[in-house]
């Protein structure tokens, strides 16, 4: 949650009615009653264009963001027979009206397939094209036909507004996103811009790029400075960031930044709320700002303010408006947004504040969708040929020929929010691709992760499995009955294309963020885990092993037994049980591409490192920072 100062909401309330009463005074209104006037002077657009800032695209799937707005606020479609709903709302310039919406996808799915644009310009946000498009070869591919994005599923983020239904837009499976390339009126070049969403840290990611705003017209990267959008999430682009993260950022092309230099503040190691308003301006050669709140209550907090990054002045900004990737359709961000807008020229703190104010006094709540991300080692037995597959080493490609296991044929495997998968081989160290954008054999030679190493994992009707590459959504096959290499150039499922997937248990250390010191079982396995030694050794090493309910348990090759998390975790961690059981299990949470938290079946919290890794490890936090990550340590 954000620790950011709290009004009663009557203060709100009432703080939010003074300075509407404000505004409505000092601008003139033509054309309208005094009640359509008052109304008028309600939603954050309005608030936004007496501040001589007007909004040229708004979008929300939750609400009115003008006080006088009474038409659709986004379209969905359901799978059943194909067929398209308007979601409006309940009154003028009120919140969504999402009864149809509910009735209208019972027994099927639907997807948010347009969101529309508030503003007279009508820049509506439609699902992205991707590669789809004219002139948009050299960005990346979506999911779907001749690489469009996909849409959000219209039914996966349930929150209230003012205590009524409302529904968010979910971006988390891979390729989620939408663009309109040809928006009007929008800031061009340097023109000053001003941003703000309404987002959550319930569900980030550390790859790129959740954004909204500004961004290139042809789906590619067309250099620095070609786009101005809000980015949110953990990548830390340039490295040096302080914290966990998610923060607020500026994606300009070829980077997100928290500040000139690219880190965030030292002081701020972390933006997160179940509701989160993330803010952006760029007045276009000498100056972008950085600001994030807190969507229920509070005001703002400056996270940045001052030059723009070296090669980013002056902007050069193209008329694209973006939601969900990066400017080059990079999709592989994750995130949540309910309302947001673009205007022109540069807003003022204070009509920042009043536009801060009014999303506070909407009465935005219960965000309470979870979600999880795992890791395992596994090992892939062939069908085609009953082998097991071999990551031999960096040049050489994925094949299945070893007849045991061994390093080799060990992977761990991180599962994302969405159930996509992505393999790293135990042998190298480095994570498998479907090189060549699939057209190449599966090898293991990657340092991180983007389109071409996500694998969508395929359940079949035999237990076994098959691999699915995102990035040109064929099968992975073993072919040639296993004697060729692996690749991803099959459309249907037969036996070269099913895996047996082997939970393996493997010897690992686990080394601790909270002080970068290895966790040892102390004395020989007598005293408390804690993490305080600088090599591995019997004492610090443990084998993970796979639990029947997708969790895993660690013995200790200090006394052989296994590491409890005593008195139902209100004890801390240590190895003296012979048997396993709840308190003995835990689930591995996947930090995105990366670090490891352990949550203990004890009690259902994470376990950390306290006191910057001086006391034992205990299950005691409920929510993962620093001292609560671990690194995987296989050698």
């Amino acid at each position: 949650m954000l620790f950011l100062p709290r009004l009663r909401r009557g203060t709100r309330l009432v703080a939010a009615f003074l300075i509407a009463m404000a505004i409505a005074v000092a601008v003139p209104v033509f054309g309208t009653s005094t009640t359509k006037a008052a109304a008028a002077v309600s939603a954050p657009c309005d608030i936004y264009a007496s501040g001589n800032t007007p909004c040229e695209a708004a979008y929300s799937t939750t609400r009115a963001m003008f006080g006088s707005y009474n038409g659709p606020l986004y379209q969905i479609q359901r799978a059943s027979d194909n067929s398209t709903l308007n979601i409006g709302l309940r009154a003028a310039g009120g919140v969504a009206n999402s009864a149809p919406q509910v009735s209208f996808c019972s027994g099927t799915t639907c997807t948010i397939t347009l969101l529309y644009d508030q503003t007279a310009n009508a820049n509506n946000l439609p699902i992205s094209p991707g590669k789809a498009c004219a002139g948009c070869s050299g960005g990346l591919g979506g999911p779907a036909a001749n690489g469009a994005d996909i849409g959000a599923n219209a039914m996966a983020l349930p929150v209230t507004v003012g205590g009524q239904a409302a529904y968010g837009v979910l971006v988390n499976s891979v390729g989620t996103g939408y663009r309109n390339n040809a928006a009007k009126n929008v800031p061009t070049g340097s023109q000053p811009e001003g941003e703000y969403m309404l987002t959550s840290s319930n569900l980030t990611s550390g790859s790129c790029c959740f954004d909204f705003g500004s961004a290139e017209t042809n789906d590619s990267d067309d250099g620095n400075a070609t786009m101005n959008a809000i980015y949110y999430g953990t990548a830390c682009w340039t490295g040096g960031c302080s914290g966990t993260g998610p923060w607020v950022g500026g994606d300009l092309e070829n980077g997100m930044y928290f500040s000139a230099a690219g880190p965030n503040p030292a002081s701020i190691p972390s933006e997160t709320g179940s509701f989160v308003t993330a803010w952006e301006k760029n007045n276009g050669t000498t100056n972008f700002t950085l600001k994030y709140g807190n969507g229920q209550s509070g005001g703002l907090t400056q996270a940045y303010s001052g030059a723009l990054p070296n090669g980013y002045n002056p902007m050069k900004v193209q008329p694209s408006i973006e939601l969900g990737t990066g400017g080059d359709n990079s999709d592989l961000g994750k995130g949540e947004f309910f309302e947001g807008a673009v205007t022109t020229g540069f807003p003022s703190d204070a009509t920042e504040n009043a536009v801060q104010a009014n999303v506070n006094a909407a009465g935005y709540a219960n965000n309470t969708t979870t979600f999880s991300t795992t890791a395992s080692v596994i090992s892939l037995k062939a069908h085609a040929n009953g082998r097991y597959v071999d990551a031999p080493n960096t040049t050489t490609s994925l094949i299945a020929d070893a007849t045991s296991i061994g390093k080799a044929e060990q992977f761990e495997m991180v599962t994302g929010t969405d159930g996509t998968v992505n393999l790293k081989s135990l042998g190298d160290n480095n994570w498998v691709t479907a090189d060549n954008d699939g057209a190449a054999p599966l090898i293991a030679n990657r340092g991180g992760v983007g389109n071409w190493e996500v694998f969508g994992l395929i359940h079949n009707a035999d237990g076994s499995v098959s691999l699915r590459s995102y990035t040109n959504q064929d099968i992975v096959t073993a072919d040639n009955a296993g004697a060729s290499p692996l690749i991803a150039n099959r459309t249907s499922v037969g036996p070269w294309e099913e895996f047996d997937l082997v939970q393996d248990t493997v010897p690992v250390s686990l080394r601790a963020h909270a002080n970068n010191d290895i966790v040892t079982a102390d004395n020989a396995g007598a005293a408390p885990l804690i993490a305080n030694r600088t090599a591995v050794g019997p004492w610090e090493t443990f084998d993970l092993i796979p639990d029947a309910d997708g969790g895993v348990s660690l013995r200790s090759h200090a006394n052989s037994d296994i590491v409890t998390a005593d008195n139902t975790g209100a004890s801390p961690l240590i190895a003296n049980r012979t048997t396993i059981g709840p308190w003995e299990e835990f689930t591995l949470v996947a930090n995105g591409i990366g670090s490891v938290s352990l949550r203990s079946h004890a009690n259902n919290d994470i376990v950390t490192a306290p006191n910057g890794g001086a006391s034992p490890l205990i299950a005691s936090k409920t929510s993962i920072s620093q001292s609560e990550q671990f690194d995987l340590v296989f050698d």
